[in-house]
């Protein structure tokens, strides 16, 4: 089992221990290929200042960890040296220790659990798609309580469509996407996707709208919490778009920093080089918007998400659509 602040171990959780517990929907992703390979890596793509591109003496992508059906949320749990993960279909949240490269189930069931953070007092964070709500999990106690819940919009409180990624500023303010990915037929009660904030009072706010057909993604800051970084998902092309952040957490300066393709969860290092999960791969830009390249997984598969961990934080792991955990080792150090 994995082992987590004074050696005392986590166990696995029911849906009973949930404190605000909801229904229990099924939510699966249909036809997703499984592949079995243990190494592979190709990056493509061109700089003016090669000594500066991350992608340069990449180690190779190798399989952590196997036996998923679609993996995402990842995050760097340092206490227990452990990179925690999300198996949406599999409705649970697991952990791999990074020096016993043990397997450990954190959650089960999740309520189909996709994005995780950590909030500033340590709490696992979970962006629920069944529930359609947000969680707070001490992972001492186990114990799983809900943290934000409904959004009040046209005089009563409304579900949202399916939380999704979560950023996490040093203010406590607590940053989500909500686009309908988990939605699976149920009726969205807002009527448009968003971008909202929970701040350490407990209110929430909406800070972006979408049309139903713009898909808020990935969410993430800057090593120093001055920009912020959305992911917006659409098939053909779409933006990542950045914004300015104040001491407070306030947003600003809306810009569009690059444009991406089916753009999903981002990772980003202490140079500010931004790693996107796409179709494709990972796409990996510079602070100042030039491409750096392309990492790919064996026969493409798609990427849903990437976090740097391990003691020096040179370590990307890879969420997909398949049933292996991929890993890279760079030369730079990653930021969480």
């Amino acid at each position: 089992m994995l082992m987590i602040y004074s050696g005392t171990a986590i166990k696995p959780i029911t849906a009973t221990e949930i404190t605000n517990e909801n229904a229990h929907l099924d939510s699966t992703i249909n036809n997703i290929p499984a592949h079995n390979f243990t190494s592979a890596c190709s990056a493509t793509g061109s700089s003016k200042a090669q000594d500066s591109n991350p992608l340069d003496n990449m180690g190779k992508v190798e399989i952590v960890a196997s036996g998923f059906i679609a993996t995402e949320g990842p995050v760097w749990h340092q206490t227990s040296n452990s990179i925690l993960f999300s198996d949406i279909p599999g409705n649970t949240i697991y952990a791999v220790n990074s020096k016993t490269h043990s397997l450990s189930k954190i959650r089960t069931p999740s309520n189909t659990a996709n994005g995780l953070a950590l909030n500033v007092d340590g709490k696992l964070l979970a962006a629920e798609q069944a529930s359609r709500t947000i969680t707070q999990m001490d992972l001492l106690s186990n114990k799983v309580s809900a943290f934000i819940s409904t959004f009040d919009y046209k005089g009563k409180p409304r579900a949202f469509n399916s939380p999704n990624d979560i950023a996490v500023h040093a203010n406590g303010n607590v940053y989500f996407t909500d686009p309908p990915f988990g939605l699976q037929g149920r009726e969205s009660e807002l009527g448009f996707n968003g971008v909202f904030v929970r701040t350490p009072d407990g209110k929430i706010k909406l800070l972006k709208q979408f049309e139903m057909r713009q898909k808020p993604n990935g969410i993430i800051f800057n090593p120093d919490q001055s920009i912020l970084y959305l992911a917006v998902s659409h098939d053909e092309s779409a933006p990542i778009l950045a914004f300015d952040v104040d001491s407070d957490g306030n947003l600003s300066n809306q810009r569009e920093f690059v444009k991406g393709q089916n753009n999903d969860g981002m990772a980003i290092d202490k140079q500010g080089n931004l790693y996107v999960a796409n179709r494709t791969g990972l796409r990996v830009w510079s602070k100042t918007g030039q491409y750096w390249g392309l990492i790919k997984l064996p026969q493409n598969i798609r990427t849903t998400n990437c976090a740097f961990g391990d003691e020096k934080m040179d370590t990307l792991y890879i969420t997909n659509r398949s049933p292996n955990l991929y890993a890279v080792k760079f030369n730079t150090v990653g930021h969480q």
